[in-house]
This record gives C-alpha cells, sequence and structure tokens, in this order.
C-alpha cells in the first residue's frame, strides 16, 4: 500500500503533461501519413497505369483516413479531460504515459490493415489495438474524474459517462470480430466508431437544469 500511496502524491503542472502529449500526438498523425509512399510506374507518362495504381492504393488511403479521424478524437477528448483537472500527480502522469504509449503504437496496425486490407488478422489487429487505446483512455478519464476533479466542475459531469465509454471499445472489438467474416463490415465499423465521440460529452442533465434555472431567475 505504500507503494501505490506514493502515486497519489505530486502536484505536478498540467501545462508540462499537455505539452508532452500534444508533442506525441502531433508525431503519430504524421508517422500515419508517411505510409502513403508515391507509387512507382513503368511509363511515366501513363495515365492509366498511375489510375490503377492509386486505385491499388485505396485501401492505405481508407487506413489513414480512419486512424486520422481516430487520433484527433482522441486528441479532443483528451484535450477536454485533462481540462477538468485542478493537477496532476504521479499516478496520472502514468496513465497519461501508457494512453500515450498504445496511441503511438497505432500507426503500426494502420499501415498493417492497408498493406493486407484482405486478410482478417490484420484487419482484426488493428480492432484489438484501439479497443486497448480506447480502455487506457478510459481508465485516465476515470481517475481524474474521480481523485483530480476541480470543485467547481463537481455536479457538472455526466455520471453515466465512463459507463458510456465503453461503446468505443465493444464497438473497436465487435469490429475486429466480425473482420473474419467480412473485412469490408469491418473497416465500416472502424470509421463510424469514432463518431460517438466526435466531440466531447456535455455537461450532465442536471447541471443543464440547474443552469436553466439560474438563467430563468435572473
Amino acid at each position: 500500500m505504500g507503494l501505490l500511496s506514493r502515486f497519489s502524491r505530486g502536484q505536478l503542472r498540467l501545462n508540462r503533461i499537455e505539452a508532452l502529449s500534444d508533442g506525441v500526438f502531433a508525431i503519430i498523425v504524421t508517422l500515419l501519413v508517411l505510409e502513403l509512399k508515391v507509387p512507382e510506374l513503368h511509363s511515366h507518362q501513363s495515365v492509366s497505369e498511375l489510375c490503377r495504381r492509386l486505385l491499388d492504393l485505396s485501401p492505405k488511403f481508407l487506413s489513414w483516413l480512419i486512424s486520422f479521424v481516430i487520433v484527433c478524437k482522441f486528441w479532443l477528448n483528451h484535450h477536454h479531460i485533462l481540462a477538468l483537472a485542478r493537477h496532476a500527480n504521479y499516478a496520472m502522469v502514468w496513465l497519461n504515459s501508457l494512453f500515450l504509449m498504445f496511441q503511438s503504437f497505432i500507426p503500426f496496425p494502420t499501415a498493417l490493415m492497408g498493406e493486407y486490407p484482405e486478410n482478417p488478422l490484420a484487419v482484426s489487429f488493428f480492432g484489438c489495438v484501439l479497443a486497448v487505446n480506447t480502455v487506457f483512455f478510459i481508465l485516465l478519464h476515470a481517475y481524474i474524474l474521480r481523485h483530480l476533479l476541480k470543485p467547481e466542475m463537481a455536479g457538472t459531469q455526466d455520471v453515466h459517462i465512463i459507463a458510456k465509454s465503453f461503446i468505443g471499445p465493444a464497438v473497436y472489438l465487435g469490429g475486429a470480430g466480425i473482420a473474419w467474416l467480412n473485412v469490408h463490415a469491418a473497416f465500416v465499423a472502424y470509421l463510424l466508431t469514432p463518431l460517438f465521440f466526435i466531440t466531447p460529452p456535455g455537461p450532465s442533465p442536471a447541471s443543464e437544469n440547474a443552469t436553466a434555472r439560474e438563467i430563468a431567475e435572473a
């Protein structure tokens, strides 16, 4: 217990964590696009050959698009939950670091799925990696809500937000399973999943009602 209690210590500045996190996110989206290589042509003047080669690259373009949207969704929601914290402690730093570690791995399954779009293992592996990423994000979010929430934010958060967040890993794992039956359906599942949290969650209904009453009484 003594070792565990050490993680709750420290009042670290959030701006350092935000700077590191933003840098990692920036590197990730850069690495994603590096997998899109210009095709080599036998005849540099051939329009039809270039068209065929670009069509051959369509799975890589789709994989890049899906991952780019997912990473941007993670970045936006990550920015939102860090703004809820009054400060950071060692536990939050390490949870954030584990989340960033799995985020930095995303370019690999993206490249694998783009290179072998008809291989169910490659497409399924992508969903499993994204499910793990989402779970670590949920753990970070839950820790902030339970231990580091700003006093002025108390009562403003949806009490069911953590439970709702598990829609993400459930759908990613569902896509991973579907990949063994139909890889194209799995691609669709991966593309639609970020739409559940394309913007950060709003305030709780109770908080909105209280705000509305205050406005009406003013």
